[in-house]
């Protein structure tokens, strides 16, 4: 891990414009505070594209107060469709050279476009850069566990930025939120934009076609706060751990040498357990034909998966003859 000390002395000189893209779908609740963090940084030369992805609720009077800033461009989706979707939407309407998202219930502090610009100056290399956050509740407190966190830590201009290739640690476990992500539009145009096939983690699957090609930074300094809440598409479970395997099969799939940046045992560490979380999904539900589906993976996978030997066993048997094990087993 390569870790660079961030040189600010080019802040003032920094001139680059930086495009903030903000879907927007029935977020009236927590919209206004995620606007007025946009429009109080410190560093003034972006353009807030909010896109509307046709709300039934009061967003669009809360958005339309703000149209008197000329920084603001208002689109509106004639169709509900999504959030990738959207995003995709605003990159085609966007002039800036590097492009930050803020999603409607999210929060920046004041100097996130900053202190990120100033570390993407110094470092055209970066395929994308992000930061530490903090997790906070329906009015603005932080959560428990970041409640007591050092000061210092937040909106720091002279914290450190790490750099490295991180492909095969992201692969493992996302640790990268849109709300503190700062990309070269460049970037976006080689890789390729976000796949509305893939909600809820069209994000992650980015990422990851980002890594494959570019090193990764991170500024460690706090520069925004994700809230949580139960309206989340995140709070889906299940749903999330499929789309979550459709996301990174779509990558694996997208590159034939795929096997430069991942190895076999991290492959298999990382895609056994969500195969076979969904395949006793269904197993359960006693959806026997996508159970068998998944587990039959997990067993290609990890061919030691016993449990999954006896559920594929099951899972094959005619109808009738489950149906007379239930009733032994009752």
């Amino acid at each position: 891990m390569l870790v660079i000390k961030k040189n600010m002395d080019k802040i003032n000189k920094i001139t680059h414009k930086v495009s903030v893209i903000m879907p927007v779908y029935n977020g009236a609740k927590y919209l206004d505070a995620a606007i007025h963090s946009v429009l109080k940084q410190s560093y003034s030369n972006f353009e807030l594209l909010i896109i509307d992805d046709k709300s039934t609720d009061d967003s669009r009077l809360i958005i339309e107060k703000y149209l008197i800033d000329s920084r603001i461009i208002y689109l509106k989706n004639d169709e509900n469709i999504g959030v990738a979707g959207s995003r995709n939407v605003a990159l085609k309407h966007s002039c800036g050279q590097f492009i930050a998202f803020l999603d409607q219930d999210d929060i920046w502090l004041s100097r996130k476009l900053e202190i990120q610009l100033a570390v993407l100056n110094n470092h055209p290399e970066l395929g994308l850069l992000h930061a530490l956050y903090t997790r906070i509740d329906e009015y603005d407190q932080l959560l428990p566990s970041w409640a007591k966190l050092d000061p210092n830590i937040f909106n720091n201009n002279c914290s450190d930025t790490k750099i490295d290739w991180v492909f095969e640690k992201l692969f493992i476990s996302n640790d990268i939120q849109p709300l503190t992500s700062m990309i070269p539009k460049s970037v976006l145009d080689s890789v390729g934009w976000f796949n509305p096939a893939l909600p809820g983690v069209d994000d992650y699957e980015l990422w990851l076609r980002i890594a494959k090609c570019y090193p990764i930074g991170q500024v460690q300094t706090i520069l925004g706060h994700w809230r949580k809440h139960q309206s989340q598409q995140s709070n889906l479970g299940w749903k999330m751990l499929e789309l979550k395997i459709n996301a990174l099969d779509n990558v694996i799939s997208s590159d034939q040498d795929i096997k430069r940046h991942l190895n076999r045992k991290i492959y298999v560490e990382r895609m056994h357990p969500l195969v076979r979380s969904i395949g006793n999904y269904y197993f359960w539900r006693q959806d026997y034909s996508k159970a068998l589906i998944y587990l039959q993976r997990a067993l290609v996978l990890k061919y030691s998966d016993f449990d999954s030997i006896i559920k594929i066993a099951y899972c094959s048997i005619p109808n009738i003859f489950r149906q007379t094990f239930r009733r032994i087993k009752n």
